[in-house]
């Protein structure tokens, strides 16, 4: 049933994650880093990249000590409360918001300077974009196979192209940064790279890279953690090397038009710059490709999430599901759904950001964390759900200037760190660091009484297709 994996499985699978990361706003926002920053072009990247490429390669690794993904990493903070965080993160990544915004972001970075506002062409282009991304989706062993030996391949060289054009025909920036990279452009950087939001997709996606991995013959325990974590670490490579690329672009776009308003026009007009009128067509090729990419990661691992929890509607449905409603928001318009999502991804954040750290942390801890989990996600959860009502309007401010870094919307970080050292406290306290305990299988005993109702798909169905088996083999204890 599975074929005999090889590090070239991994690689194209480390292919793949990158470009399903790579998506719109990773195009730009290391463009415009390089049109503000100015010779401070640099410092302000590097700052970029230690969250914005280390956060979703953490995140993968994180996602990789459960062989379940998130499924099985949602039990170390309680079942129903991960489920409820489950179901905000991909929704909100998913067909609610991010899958449609692909295909309205490169419809506008592409064909839109043709077309017009013309609702028809948007709905052509999207009816297009959304039935190859759906055709894509209904032959899963496949998909990542596509995407990281066919589309990220060719995504890469058209990058390459521009990037390389760009840093030897073009004379980087001499001019002084805008004010807010002036004084200490790496930190303004490092909220940049923080405020992408990149790491609550490295959940979403590890649901994908795990099963496809496991589908290559990847066998669950250490293999299998160690062949997702290199290709987090091979997406991380390339997203990096492509972010300081198009910073260096945005960096010679600020010499010659430093007025420009955002990331998209910066590189549209280095494209024209450097290509003339067919430069509009390569970038219209990078954006749709990244865009694209991104897209049929997030229909797949959507699918995957809803139809692990609602198996008696077949994966075909999902897909198409997926594909109609992410097509008729696309058309109908993001505006009025930014104002439900930006609270729901600041709820989140928090909580994403901690359950990474405690995953890594017990990678290097033995025994069985409990507190340590619950403690510290929960009061991420508490400040996240604050700064969620915050930027809804619903409070002006809560925490501002009474807690540290507060104002920079981290007031979670120092009060979440404190209840994880205090949960560790209790967990050794408790004996616990002298006890094994398999959250993988908790989730499999969960799956185990719905299948026996009906309600659930069975191990041969869930093997290579949704939930895989656990990671570890250890027993539990009764603290499920």
């Amino acid at each position: 049933m599975n074929s005999k994996p090889s590090m070239r499985n991994v690689v194209v699978t480390g292919l793949a994650l990158f470009a399903m990361f790579f998506g719109a706003g990773n195009l730009i926002f290391p463009v415009m880093i390089g049109v503000q920053s100015g010779v401070e072009q640099v410092p302000a990247t590097i700052g970029f990249m230690l969250t914005g490429v280390l956060l979703p390669m953490a995140g993968m690794i994180a996602a990789a000590t459960s062989s379940s993904g998130v499924l099985g990493i949602i039990e170390r903070i309680a079942h129903y409360p991960g489920l409820v965080f489950c179901w905000l993160i991909f929704l909100s990544t998913g067909m609610l918001y991010a899958i449609p915004r692909t295909a309205a972001a490169s419809y506008s970075m592409s064909f839109q300077a043709t077309a017009g506002d013309s609702h028809l062409w948007l709905f052509v282009y999207t009816l297009i974009y959304f039935g190859i991304a759906g055709y894509l989706c209904l032959n899963p062993r496949n998909v990542l196979d596509r995407i990281g030996g066919l589309l990220t391949p060719a995504l890469l060289i058209l990058l390459a192209v521009t990037i390389i054009a760009a840093v030897f025909t073009m004379s980087p920036s001499e001019a002084a940064p805008i004010e807010k990279y002036a004084a200490t452009p790496t930190l303004k950087g490092i909220f940049d790279g923080y405020n992408t939001l990149d790491a609550i997709a490295s959940f979403v996606f590890g649901v994908v890279i795990i099963r496809a991995l496991r589908q290559k013959g990847f066998k669950p325990g250490r293999q299998l953690f160690g062949v997702t974590a290199l290709a987090g670490v091979i997406a991380a490579f390339f997203l990096g090397l492509v972010y300081f690329g198009l910073s260096m672009v945005g960096s010679r776009v600020g010499r010659l038009n430093p007025n420009v308003k955002d990331g998209g026009e910066g590189l549209a007009f280095a494209a024209k710059h450097l290509f003339g009128s067919t430069g509009s067509v390569i970038l219209g090729a990078i954006a749709v490709l990244a865009c694209l990419t991104t897209a049929i990661g997030l229909v797949e691992a959507s699918t995957q999430f809803f139809r692990g929890l609602f198996p008696q509607v077949s994966r075909p449905v999902w897909v198409i599901l997926h594909v109609v409603i992410s097509l008729a928001i696309a058309n109908l318009g993001l505006e009025l759904l930014v104002n439900v999502i930006v609270p729901v991804m600041m709820f989140c954040y928090p909580i994403t950001i901690m359950l990474t750290v405690t995953c890594i942390l017990d990678i290097f801890i033995p025994g069985h964390m409990f507190w340590a989990y619950r403690l510290s996600v929960w009061v991420a959860g508490i400040f996240g759900l604050f700064d969620g009502l915050k930027a809804a309007g619903v409070l002006e401010k809560w925490i501002d200037g009474t807690i540290p870094l507060a104002s920079l919307g981290l007031g979670w970080l120092i009060p979440s760190f404190i209840m994880l050292a205090l949960g560790l406290v209790i967990d050794i306290a408790q004996g616990r660091m002298k006890q094994n305990y398999d959250y993988d299988a908790v989730a499999r005993e969960r799956n185990q009484a719905l299948v026996s109702a009906g309600l659930a798909l069975n191990e041969d169905e869930l093997d290579g297709s949704d939930n895989p088996k656990g990671s570890r083999e250890e027993k539990s204890d009764s603290d499920s």
